[in-house]
């Protein structure tokens, strides 16, 4: 039955894609089966060009996306973890002998090269601001560290990036996708998520769009565009034809295929 639908919605899609191609071409030649020729070569041209396109854009897209939400995620157990600094000890000893972890944060000597690195791991959801920074420094500044690298959730780029010109140390800052990239998984060592964010959905225009757009409309806009087209066989085929009715085969594409405004139905609750 899946199937069924998907070949149906392939028909659908490809009938539509017709009809806009028709609507022009028809516009510039007279001859009726010329016409249809060309809108079928040309309809399953772009169809084809589609297909290959949205499938590379989602390949490349699709593992990006998860990436950023699996960061969203780890950030979020990491913060509800009893001892999230054991993580990060075992993180750095993956390359690191000489460590130390203490209750937020963690300290690598590197004896040989004479330089002392920080991993300081704030949990909460505020954003990494001066002040904020100030007091992170006065507690750490004891272990006269030559790099300070803070893991935060985000941080004030302009200004705190300007402030940290003031020290000695070098500072890095690592958001929760940063993190993920340059620590996650350069070292290939996760955390174990153990939360997870709800799948979060956005509108725009969202009562106009769920009234204009849903797949109940797709049935008018396509009847719509379908009594111009013919008309044209029967009148010339005017500028004004050609936009209208592309206009409608759009709305109906858009109406049919458009996942955002066609809710489906969630079935009985009990």
């Amino acid at each position: 039955m899946r199937k069924f639908n998907l070949i149906f919605q392939e028909i659908v899609k490809f009938f539509l894609v017709f009809l806009f191609c028709y609507v022009w071409i028809r516009y510039f030649l007279r001859q009726f089966w010329l016409s249809i020729i060309i809108s079928f070569v040309i309809s399953l041209s772009c169809l084809t060009i589609l297909h290959f396109v949205r499938s590379n854009r989602t390949k490349k897209q699709g593992l990006k996306l998860k990436e950023k939400e699996e960061a969203e995620n780890i950030f979020l157990s990491l913060s509800f973890s009893n001892n999230p600094m054991d993580f990060f000890a075992k993180l750095a000893q993956k390359k690191y002998q000489n460590i130390k972890k203490c209750k937020d944060y963690i300290v690598i000597d590197h004896k040989e090269e004479n330089v002392k690195t920080i991993l300081y791991v704030d949990l909460s959801f505020d954003e990494m601001t001066v002040s904020k920074l100030i007091k992170i420094y006065n507690h750490i500044k004891k272990e006269q560290a030559t790099k300070i690298v803070i893991l935060c959730k985000e941080y004030e780029k302009t200004e705190l990036l300007a402030f940290c010109e003031n020290f000695q140390e070098k500072f890095v800052f690592l958001d929760e996708y940063s993190s993920y990239e340059k620590l996650y998984k350069y070292y290939d060592f996760f955390p174990v998520i153990t939360h997870k964010y709800q799948a979060k959905k956005k509108y725009a225009f969202r009562d106009f769009l769920l009234f204009s757009l849903n797949k109940k409309r797709t049935k008018g806009y396509l009847l719509s565009a379908i009594i111009i087209i013919i008309s044209s066989l029967f009148v010339p085929m005017t500028i004004y034809y050609c936009i209208i009715s592309s206009l409608l085969v759009i709305l109906a594409i858009v109406s049919w295929f458009n996942p955002y405004f066609n809710k489906t139905s969630e079935g009985e609750i009990l």
